[in-house]
């Protein structure tokens, strides 16, 4: 009950509070705090209804975050590569996190750009030759 009734002051009160007191409420941490316990809060089962994810959501999320911290990790990684080559080779800049994440999602949509290219050059050098088989393509049988 505390934690909302900091969350309606902060956001009713905001407008209205001094600079400097609201640089000291995010200096303590009050409202990261608030912010934290409420999504780590449990749901209360007290008899009430409880909306869940259904098994194929809960799967596809696990894969877009499991992907999500695959790439920010990879971002990490070239970011310490490309400045510790920096040492090295004085001309080039100094890579900053967003920039390393900006050059790792260039390359992803590179990457699917030339594989889409790929795959439709093969069916303009082979037209006829794929069918659909549920998810993916097959060749077709020979008669």
């Amino acid at each position: 009950m505390a934690a909302l009734l900091v969350i309606v002051n902060v956001v009713v009160y905001s407008p209205v509070m001094s600079k400097t007191h609201r640089q000291r409420l995010w200096c303590r941490g009050d409202l990261a705090a608030v912010i934290a316990s409420t999504l780590a809060a449990w749901p209360a089962m007290a008899g009430m209804p409880h909306i869940t994810f259904s098994d194929v959501v809960s799967l596809r999320v696990q894969a877009i975050s499991f992907f999500a911290l695959l790439f920010l990790l990879l971002s990490a990684a070239v970011m310490k590569l490309w400045n510790w080559l920096r040492r090295d080779f004085p001309n080039m800049p100094l890579l900053s996190y967003r920039r390393a994440l900006g050059l790792v999602g260039l390359w992803g949509a590179l990457f699917v750009l030339i594989l889409t290219m790929i795959s439709g050059a093969r069916e303009l050098l082979t037209p006829g030759a794929w069918e659909k088989d549920g998810a993916i393509y097959k060749l077709k049988d020979r008669k």
